[in-house]
């Protein structure tokens, strides 16, 4: 086969570099030989500040993955011996960061609902009462437009309380002195 090379042509002024060179050192991955038949150690990690436990992601050759949890950092125990054998000390202590990354993320996630929720349960309460106050006839029916703007822009259940009662309290006022 006869291969044409390709060019481009690369306009004034410009100058292609090549790449710069990774600082630090690159992870150093042992060449194992693994069993098929045996489950593949997926995100192996640290789940305590002692190091003393450690969790994973076992995935079995049929698909199925498990959750370990609890692993002693112990040589005795064969999940940790394995995790030993193919995951350097920079890989676990990687591992470990970004698994505290994801759990700070969740943990801010979880916050951010809370808030919404709480904002929309405090936004459907004074809608209720403003609602409430509005839907009345005495209001409704009420030449008092000032109170019924600040009950319309009242921006708590409470406010809204204060002037929506204030509007009936005026409006009886009216009623008894007729």
């Amino acid at each position: 086969m006869n291969e044409e090379t390709k060019t481009a042509k690369v306009p004034e002024g410009v100058t292609v570099d090549t790449p710069p060179k990774r600082r630090g050192k690159t992870l150093d991955i042992p060449n194992l030989v693994l069993d098929p038949t045996l489950p593949t150690i997926v995100n192996p990690h640290y789940t305590n500040n002692a190091k003393t436990e450690m969790a994973c992601v076992l995935l079995r050759p049929d698909g199925m993955a498990t959750q370990e949890k609890n692993i002693p950092t112990d040589d005795k125990h064969p999940v940790f011996r394995d995790i030993k054998r193919q995951f350097s000390q920079e890989e676990l202590d990687q591992n470990t960061r970004r698994q505290v990354e994801i759990i700070n993320a969740l943990g801010k996630a979880a916050e951010e609902q809370k808030t919404i929720k709480d904002r929309e349960r405090s936004r459907a309460k004074l809608w209720e009462v403003k609602s409430t106050f509005m839907d009345l006839p005495a209001v409704k029916n009420s030449e008092l437009k000032t109170l019924k703007r600040k009950l319309r822009s009242a921006l708590s259940p409470e406010e809204a309380q204060a002037y929506g009662l204030a509007i009936l309290i005026k409006e009886a006022e009216k009623e008894d002195g007729n």
